[in-house]
């Protein structure tokens, strides 16, 4: 990660009406503000698409909260983002997944504690991240047996792409970790 981050963050109280109200909701909806969607707040368009697109995918749907943050933190830590790391440890944190299960998920997600299908969920998502130009014909197989149904696919590979880019969002421009 760089030592000093290329974009400046936004301060607590942007001049851009709109981005004040975004930041405004995120810091409702997640009990704070991470320093990635300051970042995000010198582009008002962006900011506004990421958070939109952060709540369809990481907010709301079929999968659970815990699953989705143990997706994003395997993602991140195959990434090598220290600052995706930190963000996903502290949010599975706050869902009371307790401290040797977050090091499971982060290094061994095999023996994390989960089910068969979010297993396969979960290696989907891996797969997908690690082997994008391969269709996923075998992961994908492997989340239906398991009983994955196409939402739920669908929305492991949303949270895998989401992750990846934000990922590599913060460690190209050395977002300092919150």
């Amino acid at each position: 990660m760089n030592s000093m981050p290329l974009v400046h963050a936004a301060m607590d109280a942007p001049q851009d009406a709109g981005v004040k109200a975004v930041l405004d909701d995120v810091r409702t909806q997640l009990g704070g503000v991470p320093n990635l969607f300051r970042a995000y707040a010198n582009n008002p368009t962006l900011l506004s698409q990421l958070w939109d697109r952060y709540q369809h995918v990481m907010l709301t749907g079929h999968l659970s909260p815990k699953l989705k943050e143990a997706m994003a933190l395997m993602i991140a830590a195959d990434e090598h983002c220290d600052y995706g790391i930190a963000q996903h440890v502290a949010w599975l944190e706050k869902l009371g997944v307790a401290p040797k299960e977050i090091l499971r998920i982060r290094t061994d997600p095999d023996h994390a504690h989960f089910d068969s299908k979010e297993h396969a969920l979960l290696e989907l998502a891996r797969h997908m991240n690690s082997a994008p130009h391969d269709h996923g014909d075998l992961a994908v197989k492997a989340a239906r047996k398991a009983g994955a149904t196409d939402a739920e696919i669908l929305e492991a590979v949303a949270v895998a792409g989401l992750s990846a880019e934000l990922s590599h969002a913060a460690s190209f421009l050395g977002v300092p970790v919150d």
